[in-house]
């Protein structure tokens, strides 16, 4: 099978359609499982063509002429060619931003750095009198999460379910949330 293989990219490489065909009839699942994970989405049979093209160039600049390589290398080509349309698809042009003018007024950055810092020592005032007031196991939630541990692990080791845990974590946010909203 891998001699088969690496005779077809050989093939391919040449130039012959039938084997770059063959190759193509491999990687179909490949080809609309990417496909499917767009959010840009062009027409089945574009993103037909524009894979043979990403197929191309992969197999042109392809040095080593094993079926794992080409694999490797078609799969990254397809999921770099999938961001290359995204950003066509959503490029600014020049002529659509604004020039800017002399007469803007200038951003007073003593003024929002000021204002940050009242706002920040608020938030963490906030923070502490939140952390004050939480149950026993709710502040050891807290502890283990700004530690580092994820959801599961602190779950096991105050011995609560992971869906006690994003619970308080969703009444947390709902706090949060309630507090930003009145500042």
């Amino acid at each position: 099978m891998r001699d088969k293989r690496a005779d077809l990219i050989l093939s391919a490489q040449a130039g012959d359609e039938v084997a770059f065909q063959a190759i193509l009839h491999e990687f179909e699942g490949l080809i609309w499982k990417t496909y499917q994970q767009q959010r840009v989405r062009t027409q089945p049979i574009d993103w037909q063509h524009e894979c043979r093209v990403v197929l191309h160039k992969t197999l042109r600049l392809l040095h080593n002429q094993t079926w794992a390589a080409l694999t490797l290398y078609y799969k990254q080509s397809l999921q770099t060619h999938v961001v290359q349309l995204w950003r066509s698809e959503y490029k600014v042009l020049d002529f659509q931003v604004p020039a800017l003018q002399d007469d803007i007024a200038p951003y007073e950055t003593q003024t929002a750095c000021e204002r940050y810092a009242v706002h920040q020592q608020n938030l963490v005032a906030f923070i502490m009198e939140w952390y004050a007031t939480l149950p026993g196991k709710e502040r050891e939630l807290v502890f283990l999460l700004v530690q580092g541990y994820g959801m599961a692990e602190a779950a096991q080791l105050i011995h609560r379910s992971r869906s006690w845990c994003y619970g308080i974590r969703r009444k947390w946010r709902q706090i949060y949330r309630l507090e930003m909203k009145n500042n």
